[in-house]
């Protein structure tokens, strides 16, 4: 049986959209297959022994819990109590077993090879990591394996020893800010890391950043964890056309919330705030790049925005900048194409010189990459967090702010334009899957019953979606852009407070007309609704060439929204009635502001990445961000005990690298402390679905048991979100037929073929099995199944290697059937060719939506230009009637 899971790994995980409720994705490229285990891969026969029988127990734990929740078994509560009880002690005192024959194990722990099953393979994006070491695209690789955290102790012994497997030693590579989050760390085979180490890293070793005083560890697993990000190869990079420069960095005046970090007392007050407004970004020459890209190379990362620096050093006649090391560099006699900032060279300090750094990247045959491509394509929603802090809001108020998301509900069994869009058949949507591309092809295809079954699973999705307060916006997600025209007159004209192009207040976005928008980011914690004037003029449009928003460096703005700008996106909205109520709202709200403890350097070795990975998987950020949720749900919303808590909470994230947490005092305490206890504010049941698995043994095979988690959560009160449960209406669809008529004949190529019946058994298993495919790990999401797919569709062929004849079987034998997603996953490519085949030189009657030939000046079918002429016709006689009557 296929049993396979699909993870992801790196810095930046790709999220792969669910598009119109579809279970499926873009076309699955340039994937890698490695194994994704966990610690107990790694125990004795002792300590497996013992966690069989844990699991035992667990099982048993589970289905009595299951029982005496169940009414039908009252009669037997005493007793269930008095064996759960019972299981628990025995649990207890079994884990004592586990942990006591950890401490005894004093030899370097083996991956035991039962543990590497196919459920345990992931799909991994290429990264510079996959192609330095070499690995092939839908290879299966043992040279990277990714282990998760349950047990401590297992993790000290193979941090500290490595492990054996195949008889090959495995030694720890990293971990990104993600993994660690997630309980994560990646190991290499240590003689592939001797073989690449220097290209991975540019040459600079432990020893040499040891000598140097060292670093901090997290922050080091993090840079070095930036070869594991999803990226493609930057071909046309040349190194000795770049530089790094000191960043833009001035002092900006404003009215702020002063929380003292040790006493938590809140003073406003106006302060003179230093912000590093270059913070991650630098520039590059458009006539390399038009588009901003997230850039990657060893120990150096953020975002490379186009700006034309050289046409700016024409115009003022200074050409020369210096470097980080105090080089001098004329940009046009030296060629400059890229500026990085030293905020962007995370390990400036351990390399004697920019030519030092230069040296070795060639030396040592170095990677460019770059990811995360401008495209502003992708449709924008308000969220509960940006809602839920827009307290004083009418019910007209919040209506109108949902209205175009009430007529999505309304309409989407009936409008074809809407259907389309909400399913993501769009020519804006630049990452259709197949499905999607062949909805937009074939919009006839809206008429099939697996359309229909995926449009009311849409529906009932966009209902729950919006009754938690996901709403459509006139909005963009975009980069944030810093004034590079101030950050060139300090580099080139040597202004250190330069006055750039931008006031306090202002914002440049070509998105959108001029006018007010509401500037917003996520997570969205204390009331951060940045209501900015859009200024637009020739000035700024010859400058700011970008689809991004530029912010004034004269402007608080990136300490009230918590961004930096090496990647960072905001969600701007242009939306009248929504900027109304978020001015209102944002009367008497100032940014926050608190000193951030700085990161300590410690010697990098096995013993202290250790501890620092431990210290930073203990960091929960959103138990924090939940305890705000419930406040600003709260009938007297305490603005104070949101601040606290949003300056705790970026405490907690930089705990990791800091180890510095500030102590709340008592007050504060136990005014959290009342917030804590309660439940989550009544939407909260449609934000986010919660189920449990549990595993039970039905005729001798483990089985797997999925159950809903019923949520607790306060009764409904009139917070703004709450209120969206009576606006957002839930009507049954009804379905009218649109779009000309279906003929699954259309998605075949031969039309004649007759069913196989081996070929619909192995599917039937397959997709029955695929649900098994995602029993055990978190990474099993709906929306990370790609490579699932891409096996089901490699089983099938092993049966009949036509691939155009096994999909046209399956597309025959489902016709009528409203279940098509593993088809169209594993065989959307096929069908699309057949559908671009069989549609040439057609196009559809724009009244009725028959096919007719594809001429010219042809829009309709005979019906319909028949019918149009006799009503033009008769639109004529009446006209020349009125005329007449005159």
């Amino acid at each position: 049986m296929l049993v396979v899971l699909y993870g992801l790994l790196g810095t930046e995980r790709e999220k792969l959209k669910e598009n119109g409720g579809m279970k499926m994705t873009v076309k699955p490229e340039k994937l890698v297959r490695i194994y994704s285990v966990d610690t107990s891969a790694f125990y004795n026969d002792n300590e497996v022994k013992i966690h069989k029988k844990i699991l035992k127990l667990y099982q048993h734990r589970d289905i009595l819990k299951k029982r005496l929740s169940d009414k039908k078994y009252k009669n037997n509560e005493e007793r269930y109590k008095y064996y759960k009880k019972y299981i628990s002690k025995r649990i207890t005192k079994l884990k004592n077993e586990l942990h006591k024959s950890f401490s005894e194990n004093k030899s370097i722990r083996t991956l035991r090879p039962k543990a590497l099953k196919e459920n345990k393979v992931i799909g991994l994006f290429e990264s510079v990591l996959t192609r330095t070491l070499g690995i092939k695209e839908n290879e299966l690789s043992e040279d990277i394996i990714v282990v998760q955290v349950y047990y401590f102790q297992v993790l000290e012994d193979i941090i500290k020893n490595g492990f054996i497997h195949n008889g090959e030693k495995y030694i720890y590579f990293s971990s990104s800010a993600g993994q660690i989050r997630t309980k994560k760390a990646v190991f290499l085979r240590e003689s592939l890391w001797e073989r690449h180490k220097n290209s991975l890293t540019c040459g600079l070793s432990v020893d040499e950043i040891n000598q140097k005083g060292g670093v901090n560890i997290n922050k080091y697993q993090a840079y070095l964890a930036l070869t594991n990000s999803a990226t493609e190869v930057w071909k046309d990079f040349n190194i000795h056309k770049a530089i790094v420069v000191d960043d833009l960095e001035t002092n900006v005046h404003s009215l702020f919330d002063y929380i003292n970090r040790d006493t938590y007392e809140i003073t406003r007050k106006e302060m003179d705030i230093p912000i590093t407004h270059t913070d991650g970004c630098g520039m590059i020459l458009p006539k390399k790049s038009k588009k901003s890209f997230m850039v990657r190379l060893p120990w150096i990362k953020g975002l490379l925005v186009p700006f034309p620096f050289d046409k700016f050093a024409k115009e003022h006649g200074s050409f020369i900048v210096k470097d980080i090391y105090g080089k001098e560099w004329d940009i046009i006699k030296d060629d400059i194409q890229v500026i990085f900032t030293k905020s962007q060279f995370k390990m400036w300090k351990y390399y004697d010189s920019w030519e030092d750094y230069k040296d070795r990247f060639i030396k040592y045959n170095c990677q460019a990459a770059k990811l995360n491509e401008e495209d502003t394509s992708g449709e924008a929603k308000l969220n509960y967090q940006m809602l839920q802090t827009l307290t004083d809001i009418s019910d007209e108020e919040l209506k109108k702010i949902a209205e175009s998301t009430i007529q999505d509900i309304l309409n989407v069994g009936s409008d074809k334009e809407t259907m389309l869009r909400v399913l993501g058949a769009t020519k804006e949507n630049k990452k259709k899957n197949w499905f999607q591309q062949a909805l937009l092809l074939y919009p006839e295809l809206l008429n099939d019953s697996h359309s229909r079954q995926v449009i009311k699973d849409k529906k009932r999705k966009l209902v729950k979606e919006a009754r938690a307060g996901k709403l459509n916006v006139n909005g963009k997600y975009t980069f944030l852009c810093p004034d590079l025209y101030a950050f060139c007159e300090k580099l080139f004209l040597g202004k250190e407070n330069p006055k750039g192009l931008l006031a306090n207040g202002e914002v440049y976005c070509r998105l959108f007309e001029e006018g007010k928008v509401d500037v917003l980011r996520s997570p969205h914690l204390y009331r951060e609704h940045a209501i900015r004037n859009n200024v637009i003029d020739d000035e700024k449009k010859k400058w700011f060439i970008t689809e991004g928003i530029y912010t004034s460096i004269h402007d608080p703005i990136s300490k009230m929204l918590q961004f930096d700008n090496d990647g960072d996106k905001a969600l701007v909205i242009q939306d009248e009635t929504l900027v109304k109520v978020a001015e209102r709202n944002m009367q008497g709200i100032v940014p926050l502001y608190y000193e951030m403890a700085k990161a300590g350097a410690e010697e990098i070795n096995s013993e202290n990445i250790y501890k620092s990975l431990i210290l930073a998987y203990k960091a929960n950020i959103g138990v924090i961000s939940n305890d705000i949720t419930k406040i600003w749900n709260s009938e007297n919303v305490d603005l104070d005990a949101i601040k606290w808590l949003t300056m705790y909470n970026n405490f907690v994230i930089d705990y990791a690298k800091t180890l510095f947490m500030p102590e709340p005092p008592d007050y504060v305490k136990q005014k959290l402390k009342s917030y804590a206890k309660g439940k989550m504010p009544h939407f909260f049941k449609y934000v986010k679905e919660e189920t449990k698995k549990v595993q039970i043994m039905k005729d001798g095979k483990k089985r797997t048991l999925t159950f809903k988690k019923e949520k607790k959560v306060e009764p409904i009160n009139n917070s703004t979100v709450n209120r969206l449960y009576e606006i957002i209406p839930d009507k049954r669809i009804n379905f009218t037929k649109i779009a000309g008529k279906f003929d699954y004949k259309m998605l075949m190529k031969n039309k004649r073929v007759k069913l196989d019946e081996e070929i619909i058994s192995k599917y039937e298993e397959l997709n029955k099995n695929k649900k098994q495919l995602m029993n055990d790990q978190e990474e099993h999401e709906s929306h990370k199944m790609p490579y699932i797919y891409q096996r089901i569709r490699e089983e099938l062929l092993k049966v009949n290697n036509d691939v155009q004849y096994v999909t046209d079987v399956l597309v025959k034998y489902l016709k009528d059937s409203p279940f098509k997603t593993t088809l169209w996953s594993s065989f959307g490519d096929i069908i699309l060719k057949n559908l671009e085949r069989n549609l040439k030189g057609t196009k559809q009657c724009e009244m009725c939506g028959e096919r007719i030939e594809k001429k010219r000046a042809k829009k309709y079918c005979e019906k319909c230009a028949k019918k149009r002429e006799r009503e033009r016709v008769k639109r004529l006689r009446q006209k020349q009637k009125k005329v007449e009557r005159k």
